[in-house]
């Protein structure tokens, strides 16, 4: 369970992985192996909340029948994970009890999915009347990806239970004073029409980017300016090496290498993230990992805090 500033809006990572995680369906490789063997060496698929600990925040109880209360947090993920329960349960402290469930968190204030990937709402299922149970959760996603969810006949029961509010590109939502959620458009393979959003996160005092999947840089010309815009972008670094695909037709992700080389200028802003399994910076101490270090890139840890 992690712990967190008062009185501030906090971005915390919940996991650094591509879709499966670590470790990967199926797969004998030596890091998938150790995993399997000690689930201590396992991690979570990449996911993003908002914390905001703020004071006064909610009208509610800022009113004079509230002396004595203890104001909740306000929680919102990015992205829905097949690790959601982990990651949940990461936020313990700050959910809280569900206010009319015993042995229960209250759910998330909010969801922002930024695409139709199975590794970014494979955790939706978890929600449903089966499991957490949610109630009119809200769900912000680009309009084409909330109707893709709410017509597909397997997720009914669960579709009742979200409040969808569809977020077109370049929408942006207001969570409270100083801190708004921006979808950007990014070009990233859509089987489905429906879209891929990074979100700019916007605090009382800095800001984030949150861009885990993108085809190529080249195909962004926004890129270069997003990223200065920001003081922290979370990145996509899903694959150091071509070499990692094992003889497979190349993936649409940039190589680490790439992404070393195009911003080396903006090395400080960076925290790469979305880690593929054989991604050669998960070896501590390594040379991939070595290099990102001494280039002055930061590699994306579960429980990373950034105060906004």
């Amino acid at each position: 369970m992690l712990t967190f500033q008062d009185d501030a809006v906090t971005a915390v990572i919940l996991g650094i992985m591509q879709d499966a995680g670590l470790p990967h369906a199926g797969c004998t490789c030596g890091r998938c192996t150790a995993a399997f063997n000690n689930p201590a060496r396992g991690q979570y698929a990449a996911c993003l909340a908002i914390v905001d600990r703020r004071k006064g925040r909610n009208a509610e109880l800022r009113g004079g029948g509230a002396e004595g209360r203890r104001e909740e947090a306000k929680v919102y993920l990015v992205d829905a994970t097949p690790d959601i329960k982990f990651q949940l349960n990461l936020l313990a402290g700050v959910l809280g009890e569900h206010p009319q469930r015993a042995n229960r968190l209250r759910q998330p204030d909010g969801i922002f999915l930024t695409h139709a990937h199975m590794g970014h709402i494979g955790g939706l299922p978890q929600l449903s009347k089966e499991a957490m149970f949610v109630h009119d959760l809200p769900l912000y996603a680009t309009p084409p990806l909330c109707e893709l969810i709410q017509q597909t006949r397997l997720w009914s029961p669960l579709v009742a239970e979200l409040d969808f509010r569809p977020m077109p590109a370049g929408a942006t939502v207001d969570l409270g004073a100083g801190l708004g959620v921006t979808a950007v458009p990014v070009p990233h393979r859509d089987e489905w029409g429906v879209g891929t959003v990074a979100y700019r996160i916007q605090g009382p005092n800095q800001s984030l980017l949150y861009l885990p999947d993108i085809d190529s840089w080249d195909e962004w010309p926004e890129a270069e300016a997003t990223l200065r815009r920001v003081d922290v972008a979370l990145v996509d670094a899903s694959f150091y090496s071509a070499d990692e695909l094992g003889g497979r037709a190349p993936v649409a992700h940039p190589l680490v290498t790439d992404t070393l080389a195009r911003f080396a200028h903006l090395a400080e802003k960076l925290v790469l993230t979305h880690l593929n399994h054989t991604n050669l910076v998960l070896d501590e101490r390594g040379g991939a990992e070595t290099a990102v270090r001494q280039a002055g890139f930061r590699i994306a840890q579960t429980g990373d805090m950034f105060i906004l």
